[in-house]
């Protein structure tokens, strides 16, 4: 695993230890940006020629 992958599942792991203290409805909003961010991120990769499906 490299340093990247690394370091992404240990924030992984410290976003599910905050996930587990807080309430649903924040929860939802924390889904909702999410997945924001997701869209923006694959709406970019469409712009730039790299829409791989991923």
């Amino acid at each position: 695993m490299t340093s990247t992958n690394n370091q992404k599942e240990m924030e992984i792991n410290k976003m599910v230890t905050i996930l587990q203290q807080i309430d649903v409805s924040d929860i939802e909003l924390l889904t909702r940006d999410a997945n924001t961010l997701l869209m923006r991120k694959k709406r970019a990769e469409m712009e730039a020629g790299g829409c791989e499906g991923n």
